[in-house]
């Protein structure tokens, strides 16, 4: 028997990592935190690239009301379809249903990234004011449609007039900025 204990397999091991290991340059450390930071900055959106609040809030608004009719005509078609003096057709409802579901997507990007506004103004847009205008019609013969087309029309005007303000003073910055 030797006169010192044997050392076991985990204590080699350990002392041959540390061993091996060596201490990174200040440099190399300094290049991958910021490069660690710099992917997690580009996972959040920039302030300069988030929409306003008032877009955010319109945008989501409008969704809300395409959501909302979209639901409502696959929830009660028949008394809608019965409000308006017309012949309940299940398959036409569903069908304007998705389309109104993707408007409303369509909407609520407006609400995500600034740069999406654009889109969600030049598709969302003129299918609130043809419906406000729509709804104008509507009146007399079904109020609760003519309610909700209304609102909508007059979102559609507001995702404009924000999205147009929210435009405005983004080039505004950059004029004055000098770039």
């Amino acid at each position: 028997m030797p006169d010192h204990p044997r050392p076991d397999a985990l204590d080699t091991v350990l002392w041959l990592t540390d061993a091996a290991r060596s201490t990174p340059p200040p440099a190399l450390v300094a290049r991958i935190d910021a490069r660690i930071g710099a992917r997690v900055d580009a996972r959040a959106p920039r302030r300069a690239d988030r929409p306003s609040r008032g877009m955010a809030v319109v945008a989501l608004a409008l969704a809300a009301a395409f959501g909302f009719q979209a639901v409502g005509n696959l929830v009660a078609g028949e008394w809608i379809a019965e409000g308006i003096g017309e012949p309940f057709a299940p398959h036409a409802l569903f069908e304007m249903s998705l389309a109104l579901v993707a408007a409303a997507v369509c909407a609520a990007s407006a609400a995500v990234r600034r740069a999406w506004g654009g889109l969600s103004v030049l598709t969302c847009t003129p299918l609130a004011l043809s419906l406000g205008v729509h709804g104008v019609g509507e009146f007399g013969q079904f109020a609760a449609g003519s309610a909700l087309h209304t609102v909508e029309g007059v979102l559609g005007v507001a995702l404009l007039g924000t999205w147009w303000w929210q435009w405005r003073d983004t080039r505004r910055g950059t004029r004055e900025g000098g770039t």
